[in-house]
């Protein structure tokens, strides 16, 4: 099987099982389904994908920077004064 076909089928099945739970567990928060996202796709892509490591990833950099700006939206809200 070739790497990047298996890549996309691990992560779709990855990808769609939390979903799934998220589904179940009344989730309805936007940055933990992107974030979860994120996360499932950078740990797949260190450990199937080795050698692509140093081209840009252009969908990569995207998701890092929902990634970011969710994680930054989170520390406003715990930090802000009530």
């Amino acid at each position: 099987m070739d790497t990047k076909l298996r890549f996309i089928l691990v992560y779709s099945v990855i990808v769609f099982s939390a979903y799934t739970a998220y589904v179940f567990l009344n989730q309805t928060d936007l940055g933990v389904y992107v974030s979860s996202v994120a996360v499932i796709y950078f740990a797949l892509r260190l450990t199937l994908n080795p050698q692509y490591r140093t081209r840009v990833d252009f969908l990569g950099l995207i998701l890092l920077a929902l990634f970011a700006y969710f994680v930054a939206e989170r520390v406003l809200q715990i930090l802000e004064p009530t």
